[in-house]
């Protein structure tokens, strides 16, 4: 019987990695080092929005509160810009304080109610973001 002279080619270097492995290896830590950097941004963002919104939700608080306590004339004749300088808001938020009437659509009504329209605005990476809340001020007769 005739052996076979089959000779074993070994396709791994002896010694080192090969640039196959290195590429195969670059590729996954650079798809891994995306998905998690990725992740982490959205997180971090979603974080700061969240710690924006809450703000927000703080002044606009403040500003009702403050509305409530002080006398329905006093009340319609203050601005956003008069409630910045009270409380302190920083300038980059952006408040919006309306009064409208609220039978605007009925005659012969006394003018003993308001709707408070309150709008508190700030600008985060190319995001507006608005928070609005609504309330009525009431004449004390």
């Amino acid at each position: 019987m005739k052996k076979n002279n089959l000779v074993k080619i070994n396709i791994k270097s002896q010694r080192a990695f090969t640039m196959q492995d290195l590429i195969v290896a670059l590729f996954i830590i650079i798809l891994f080092v995306g998905i998690i950097g990725t992740t982490m941004y959205a997180a971090l963002k979603n974080n700061a929005n969240n710690s924006l919104t809450l703000q927000m939700t703080l002044y606009s608080v403040q500003i009702l509160e403050d509305i409530d306590k002080i006398s329905y004339e006093e009340a319609i004749t203050k601005t956003g810009e008069d409630y910045k300088k009270q409380f302190d808001i920083p300038k980059d938020y952006t408040v919006d304080l309306t009064f409208s009437d609220y039978g605007e659509d009925l005659t012969n009504i006394q003018d003993v109610i308001k709707i408070v329209n309150l709008n508190i605005s700030y600008n985060f990476l190319g995001d507006n973001i608005n928070y609005t809340i609504h309330k009525l001020k009431i004449k004390e007769l």
